[in-house]
Parts: C-alpha cells; sequence; structure tokens
C-alpha cells in the first residue's frame, strides 16, 4: 500500500510539471498527503475490550456533559487539537458520521484539553459545521485515564461501555475505516465483511479512496487559487476514484455556479444529498442553484430548510439574501444580508464546511 502511495504521488507530480504554475499547490497537497496517510502506531494506551472510563465534562457552550448520558448509544469520542490539520479534518468526518447514523443512535463527541480557547473553538465549529458536543478537559484526566498520545486519537464505544476500536491519526481512510467498525457495532454487517470492508489488504478499494481524497484536495487547493477549470477536473477524477463522496460532488456543484452552469450544479447538489440526506453544504448549493436558474420560490424553501438545521451558515445567509432581493422582499433580504455581514464573510466558491471567514 505504501508503494501505491507513491506510485499516485509521483504520478501526480510528474502530471503537474507540465504546469510550472501548479507545482506549488500540489508540492503543498502531496507533503499534507504524506501527514494524512502516515499514523502513529501504539498512540492510544487503552484497549478493545475495556471499559470506557467514564468522566463528566462541561461543553463549550457550559452545559455539563457526561459519558454515561449516552450509555445505550454507540459513542465515538474525538481527542482533538484546534490548531492541526489532521484534527479538523477528524471533526468534519466526526461530523459526516454524526449526520449520517443520525437515526441510529450513534453519538460524536468532541474532546480537548485547550483551556481558555472557548471563543476561538466555538469560531472553528461554526466555520466548519460542527454541531455535536465538544468538551473541555481542563485537567486533561480524560487524556490521561484514555492514555492519549497523539492528536487526534478516535475511540469507539458500544452500548455496554466497552471499548471495540481506537484510532490513532487521520489517514486518508479514516472515515472509511471508522464506518466500517460503527456498522459491525450496530449489527449491520457481520465481523467478516467488516474485515473486508477495512482490511489495508484490499488494495483496490484503499487505492480508490487514496486517489478520491488526494484528487479532491488538490481540487480544493486550485479552487483556492481561483484556478476553477483545474479544480473542475481534478474533482471529477476523485468521483471517477469513488463515486459515493458526497463532499465531491458538492464541491463540483459550487464550481459549476461559479461558471454560472446551474443545470449541473443542481444535478451536483441533488446527488450529494442522496449520498447524505444531511449535508448543509449540499442544501446551500441546491438552493444557490435554483436561484442560477431563476426559480426563486423554491430556493427560499431549500434555503430555509437549511437554515433550520444549521442556523450558523453564513452562507445560507447571503444566497437567502440574494433570493429576497431578486424577489424584490428588500426588507427580508437586508436582514438576510446582515446575518451574513456579522463576522465580515467574504464569499467564496467553498462550501461553508471548507472554507475560511475572513
Amino acid at each position: 500500500m505504501h508503494l501505491i502511495l507513491k506510485i499516485k504521488i509521483l504520478k501526480v507530480w510528474f502530471q503537474a510539471r507540465e504546469d510550472h504554475h501548479a507545482i506549488k499547490p500540489i508540492f503543498m497537497v502531496i507533503c499534507s498527503l504524506m501527514l494524512l496517510y502516515f499514523v502513529p502506531a501504539f498512540a492510544i494506551d487503552i484497549s478493545p475490550g475495556m471499559t470506557a472510563p467514564g468522566f463528566s465534562l462541561r461543553s463549550i457552550e457550559g452545559k455539563e456533559v457526561s459519558l454515561n448520558q449516552y450509555k445505550n448509544s454507540v459513542v465515538i469520542l474525538i481527542y482533538w487539537k484546534s490548531n492541526q490539520i489532521r484534527s479538523l479534518l477528524a471533526l468534519q468526518d466526526g461530523q459526516d458520521i454524526a449526520d449520517r447514523f443520525k437515526d441510529r443512535n450513534v453519538q460524536v463527541i468532541g474532546l480537548t484539553a485547550e483551556v481558555g480557547a472557548g471563543g476561538a473553538i466555538s469560531t472553528t465549529l461554526i466555520e466548519k459545521g460542527i454541531n455535536f458536543p465538544v468538551l473541555i478537559d481542563p485537567d486533561r484526566k480524560v487524556f490521561g485515564d484514555y492514555g492519549i498520545h497523539a492528536y487526534p486519537s478516535t475511540v469507539l464505544i458500544d452500548r455496554g461501555g466497552q471499548i471495540v476500536y481506537t484510532l490513532a491519526g487521520h489517514a486518508l481512510t479514516y472515515k472509511h475505516t471508522l464506518e466500517g467498525h460503527i456498522q459491525y457495532v450496530l449489527g449491520e454487517i457481520d465481523e467478516k465483511t467488516m474485515k473486508e470492508m477495512v482490511s489495508p489488504r484490499n488494495e483496490n478499494t484503499a487505492e480508490s479512496i487514496l486517489i478520491a481524497h488526494s484528487e479532491y484536495n488538490l481540487a480544493l487547493t486550485f479552487t483556492e487559487d481561483g484556478h476553477f477549470d483545474l479544480a473542475v477536473d481534478a474533482v471529477k477524477r476523485a468521483l471517477k476514484a469513488k463515486g459515493d463522496m458526497a463532499e465531491s460532488h458538492v464541491l463540483l456543484g459550487f464550481l459549476y455556479i461559479e461558471k454560472n452552469e446551474a443545470q449541473k450544479a443542481f444535478a451536483e447538489f441533488s446527488e450529494a444529498l442522496k449520498l447524505n440526506p444531511h449535508s448543509h453544504d449540499a442544501r446551500t448549493g441546491l438552493g444557490a442553484a435554483l436561484i442560477l436558474k431563476g426559480d426563486i420560490e423554491n430556493a427560499i424553501e431549500v434555503l430555509t430548510d437549511a437554515l433550520s438545521t444549521n442556523p450558523y451558515s453564513e452562507m445560507t445567509y447571503y444566497e437567502l439574501g440574494r433570493a429576497y432581493e431578486m424577489k424584490g422582499e428588500n426588507s427580508k433580504s437586508k436582514e438576510m444580508y446582515k446575518r451574513a455581514l456579522q463576522k465580515i464573510v467574504r464569499k467564496k466558491v467553498l462550501p461553508s464546511s471548507v472554507s475560511r471567514c475572513r
């Protein structure tokens, strides 16, 4: 598998040599891939089969949250650090998992030891669209009880309070691997299927995931640099490798909006919602595509629905402002713009889950 990674990195590099303008962003992506794919070993002391140590901590919002209150749920703990890319990616994958298993009694909980950084952390969570509880571990007791040695560290706990799986770092196969173990704990697949699903020896699956994530990250870099045609090509390659990546369909949808291709954008957002019905970015994008098509009434309905489940989405407020403005309802339009501009948001092509407020 390591050989496959090297081959893919070299392939991307040599393709990029034809365009010297692309070398710098691609070099950055390659460096990120090396960090994302390889994870530290023996980074969590606690082992499967052990009883999960209990805890009761305050959330970022100041609410008291205990592990015991989720004793009948499958729980995923993600211990993370706010200034680390791998940790933020783990949180976003955790949110995708929380959305996917929303109706199956699965609870994701974030933990951090960063005392006194509540404001900055809250901002990060809002920008990344994270809505599961994030708790402060002020004395690092949970950190010690679970034997955490690396960020991020993820622990899967079954309904009986037993640890069934631990995962250190954030490899490109992080979400795929974690979802396989969750499905097994829920009884949706048997042990053989789970092992086949997450086995590193399954090179075809692992290679497809690797290609899809590397091309998706490359598309993000091109998008941030304003190279939209290159971004479209990259995200299409990501979807060719793994067509069920909802985030790739979302990104391609926003790129089509930037290129004023409303019907293509609508199709991509619709497909993303089939794959992840709880995707806030896909709903926002669908509303934006409807605006571009001139279907203002349906756009308002879709965007309002997106806000009902994600009230912190600045992009959704912005698109609603546009819709009401086109409809001639200026007071509502100004209110939506006002909310969108509370943080002096600069509208970008990227969906809210991967963009930054400036």
